[in-house]
């Protein structure tokens, strides 16, 4: 969901002369705005908005002519309040095409309206504007950008789509990422279809209501929905979510059955055991499982070099990662096919993964595809199959009774280890008479960093340091490198530290992706160049946590970490001779409820060796909002603790 696009609801509406007649009192009018619209300077309840949305108004009819077409009409009001609000004069509608089918989007008009010495100016849109742009095989859009637009001015746009595809209906969005006053949404659905209704988000609807309309037509009645919300929030970007798309307040619509007179009842949901059976015999999927005659010579050589199970698969997922590139689109279905894919070593996610499958299988393991839905596309509902809220698969192959999911996409991920864009829930195995959900597992994010230091009476400061990344953690330090080069990542490492030098750091097993990355240096730091009677340290070396990152009292939507998380520091400090600790943080042990995390922090003195230790342990990927209280308290303790300092004083039995 971009701030400039407005998605379409897609069985798209109706006949002007409805609107005049049937439109909500509070739903806007197309041509006439208010003074009081022109007037706003600001929206009172976010005074953050760039932009509001006045009105925003669709209707979605089908028409029985010559063939069964389904329109919307749309018409948008929005009011420009600040520069940063510019974008929404951008306009993108979507539309699709399939074979001899497509959608049609028509009617686009749009006026700019701006109060100037006190008088209404009107800026009439020019179709000319409009241009068309494809995104993929079946997905296009049309674009077009209002007039003359300045800080002040209200938008009005209104189009029609006319669709072939009548057993689809779009989603309608009543919220999006600038608050919205007004949000209608009105369906005419004749009584042969049978959708069924799915309510998202946490916005109460206002009205909805439902009524039946005879036609004129035997056996035919439109039953005439209406939902409403108004003043709907902003859908604002929060820390460790999936994607906001998953929390918007939304209708969406399922055809569940269709009922054409003198014909029996047709079942459109769908079952798992039909869509797996219809993607293994897909031109794009299951066939080219199939298709293994252009790896045979190097799958041999393979083979004679691996003799175990788990040695072979091993092989084979780092000859597809290291012969293949990503091209970074996501998909389920290949381009065409694996062969032109492995001969040009480039394609998208199916390109590659289902060739991965492929060889996993013709080397006789247990391989099968898993259908993913990214982190960005939004969770997959589990009620129904629905094929196409799934933009991504994977490789799921059992040996020794052992299950691993499997990527080839990243040259940087180890086996079994999953990309955090593919950390979403569940994903959908596809096996025929074996097809069943399955946990998309994540490896942990680890992080040890260890500090060995001298200190003397005035201050100075050097030793040792070693860090070693693990998990997610390892796999976002080498992309770094990849991305930086050594020279740069130390110079941001510096940074990071603080105030203290380090010498240029060393690197253990930066390519060995399924070990531990090793990062090793020097650091040191200056005193004032004389005796102190008190010395003050950070206990973790400029390591610890300085900022919480939940800072609202209240949160709708679950904390996502995407995997689990190990942070473990560990300081020791040699102190000069005739120095006591004087001051010292306390030791601290706290739990999140439900054994969702722990914190420890301990200080221990041994003679003239004093060694500090934190660690954090957050034991699952997902909190709920209930649990978010809880979450925040405990970062706030491990803030406040990773704040306090050791005070060092100077003995006076000396």
């Amino acid at each position: 969901m971009r701030a400039n696009t407005f998605t379409l609801p897609i069985l798209l509406t109706l006949l002007l002369a409805f609107v005049a007649s049937g439109a909500n009192a509070q739903a806007a009018k197309y041509g006439k705005v208010d003074l009081t619209e022109l007037k706003l300077s600001k929206f009172e309840q976010d005074t953050s908005a760039e932009a509001v949305v006045l009105s925003d108004y669709g209707y979605t009819k089908f028409l029985f002519n010559h063939e069964i077409q389904v329109v919307t009409y749309r018409h948008t009001r929005i009011k420009i309040l600040k520069k940063s609000g510019y974008d929404w004069a951008n306009f993108e509608v979507p539309f699709y095409v399939n074979g001899g089918k497509k959608e049609r989007v028509s009617n686009i008009k749009g006026i700019t309206y701006t109060l100037e010495n006190g008088e209404v100016v009107k800026h009439k849109f020019d179709n000319k504007g409009v241009f068309e742009e494809q995104h993929n095989e079946n997905w296009y859009s049309k674009k077009f950008t209002m007039p003359n637009v300045k800080v002040g001015s209200v938008i009005d746009v209104e189009y029609s789509i006319t669709s072939d595809f009548v057993y689809n209906l779009r989603e309608w969005e009543f919220q999006t990422t600038i608050p919205t006053l007004w949000s209608e949404y009105r369906a005419e659905i004749p009584s042969y279809y049978d959708y069924k209704f799915l309510m998202q988000g946490y916005h109460p609807l206002h009205n909805r209501s439902q009524n039946s309309i005879a036609t004129g037509t035997p056996d035919l009645v439109n039953n005439a929905y209406v939902w409403t919300m108004k003043d709907v929030p902003a859908l604002k970007e929060e820390r460790f979510v999936t994607t906001m798309r998953d929390y918007q307040s939304k209708i969406e619509f399922e055809l569940q059955q269709v009922r054409y007179p003198g014909e029996a009842a047709r079942q459109m949901t769908g079952n798992w055991d039909d869509v797996t059976s219809d993607l293994m015999t897909h031109e794009r999927f299951g066939m080219q499982l199939n298709r293994s005659g252009f790896f045979k010579e190097e799958l041999a050589a393979l083979a004679a070099q691996n003799k175990t199970a788990e040695q072979l698969a091993l092989a084979i997922y780092n000859h597809v990662k290291g012969r293949m590139k990503w091209n970074e689109k996501n998909t389920y279905l290949t381009t065409s096919s694996t062969r032109k894919a492995y001969d040009a070593r480039t394609g998208n996610v199916a390109d590659i993964n289902l060739m991965l499958t492929a060889m996993l299988q013709e080397a006789a393991l247990e391989a099968t595809p898993v259908l993913v839905s990214t982190r960005a596309n939004g969770r997959p509902p589990k009620g129904s199959p629905l094929v196409n809220k799934f933009n991504y698969v994977v490789a799921h192959v059992v040996i020794d009774g052992k299950e691993y999911l499997l990527d080839a996409t990243d040259p940087l991920l180890s086996f079994g280890m999953l990309p955090v864009r593919a950390l979403n829930g569940e994903g959908y195995l596809i096996k025929k008479k074996a097809h069943r959900w399955v946990e998309l597992k994540p490896t942990i994010y680890s992080q040890f960093i260890t500090t060995d230091v001298t200190l003397k009476e005035n201050g100075d400061m050097a030793g040792q340091a070693t860090e070693s990344a693990g998990g997610y953690y390892a796999l976002s330090l080498r992309k770094t490198l990849a991305d930086e080069g050594e020279e740069k990542f130390a110079e941001r490492l510096s940074r990071e530290v603080g105030n203290y030098k380090l010498s240029k750091p060393v690197f253990e097993n930066r390519d060995k992706v399924g070990e531990a990355l090793n990062i090793k240096y020097s650091i040191t730091a200056n005193g004032n160049g004389q005796s102190n009677e008190v010395i003050y340290l950070n206990p973790l070396m400029g390591h610890g946590e300085k900022e919480n990152p939940f800072k609202l009292n209240e949160r709708l939507y679950p904390v996502d970490f995407a995997s689990p998380q190990d942070e473990t520091i560990i300081t020791k400090y040699t102190i000069p001779a005739g120095y006591v600790m004087d001051e010292a943080p306390k030791n601290v042990s706290v739990s999140l409820p439900e054994n969702g995390g722990k914190f420890m922090y301990m200080v221990q003195q041994d003679g003239n060796t004093i060694q500090v230790m934190s660690r954090i342990n957050i034991n699952k990927s997902v909190f709920f909002a209930q649990e978010y209280p809880y979450l925040k308290e405990f970062y706030n303790q491990i803030i406040a603790k990773h704040a306090e300092q050791i005070v060092l004083k100077k003995s006076t039995s000396n």
